[in-house]
């Protein structure tokens, strides 16, 4: 957090909005902050730069210099405490996870407490184990012939949490 000031990079994924938009609603937290459907790619994003102007330089470069993408929401998938849909390829997701770790190493994805960032769409976040069986139950219902969700990445947006709420501050071109 620099100046109070949380940010996070994303790529909104408004295809899966409706469908997802009740399970979010209720059980994550980003969406209750006024943030649709996203794949982070960064959260909490640190950078270690002295100026805004610097800052979107530096990932405005970064970002244009890689091709926009097709992606598919294949399936519901968990983590521990963890529902979510996965994209695939997966590899097109990564690769912009590890171009903005490769560029800002001060600032891994989820302050480095993972090895490996696995791209995702959060759906749900829950401690009870119990309760997250029920839910994933309940998501794959919901989902049952309505995946695969299809989008295009054509851009990464800059959000920031001011005063609790997030909004979008800066949308970075990918190359066409």
């Amino acid at each position: 957090m620099k100046n109070g000031v949380e940010r996070a990079l994303i790529v909104l994924v408004p295809e899966a909005e409706t469908l997802m938009s009740t399970f979010r609603a209720h059980y994550e937290s980003m969406a209750a902050s006024n943030i649709p459907a996203h794949i982070s790619i960064n959260i909490p994003f640190v950078p270690a730069m002295e100026s805004d102007s610097e800052l979107d330089k530096a990932l405005s470069d970064l970002f244009s210099g890689i091709a926009s993408f097709r992606f598919l929401l294949t399936e519901a998938r968990r983590f521990p405490n963890v529902l979510y849909l996965a994209p695939e390829p997966e590899e097109r997701f990564s690769m912009l996870i590890k171009a903005v770790t490769d560029r800002f190493p001060e600032s891994p994805p989820y302050e480095g407490e993972f090895d490996d960032t696995i791209p995702h769409l959060t759906v749900a976040y829950l401690d009870d184990s119990q309760e997250i069986n029920v839910l994933g139950d309940a998501l794959s219902a919901a989902v049952e012939g309505m995946l695969p969700i299809s989008g295009v990445v054509t851009n990464v947006l800059l959000i920031e949490k001011v005063d609790g709420k997030w909004r979008e501050r800066t949308s970075y071109a990918l190359a066409a």
